[in-house]
């Protein structure tokens, strides 16, 4: 039998904070988990540079960034690019990647996670 969703609404004040351990100040949410829908997480990011995210690649999902405020850098596979919000950056899965915010900079975005 097929769980039965449940609707809601959570704003960020709500969304369970995590730790990740990251060389410089980050904030880490969890808007949706996994079972809430399946196949789907989505979580909440915010970088004070300056901080330069530990390098990671997922083999598990396929991941999303939407950047809505503040500018920095992506390094995506053998790419490096400075981007600004809005920004959308896509990311298959084993796909090499680290975002890096100068100081005195920010940088906040939501991320969605895929699992196929």
């Amino acid at each position: 039998m097929a769980k039965q969703l449940t609707a809601f609404i959570r704003t960020l004040q709500e969304a369970e904070p995590y730790d990740q351990d990251e060389p410089g100040e980050a904030l880490f949410h969890t808007m949706v988990n996994q079972d809430e829908i399946p196949g789907l997480s989505v979580g909440h990011v915010e970088l004070k540079g300056p901080i330069h995210k530990t390098p990671a690649s997922h083999g598990d999902w396929h991941q999303a960034y939407f950047v809505y405020h503040g500018s920095g850098v992506i390094h995506l596979a053998d790419r490096t690019q400075a981007i600004e919000a809005p920004t959308m950056i896509s990311i298959p899965k084993n796909t090499h990647h680290a975002v890096e915010v100068p100081a005195g900079g920010e940088l906040r975005y939501i991320y969605i996670n895929q699992w196929r």
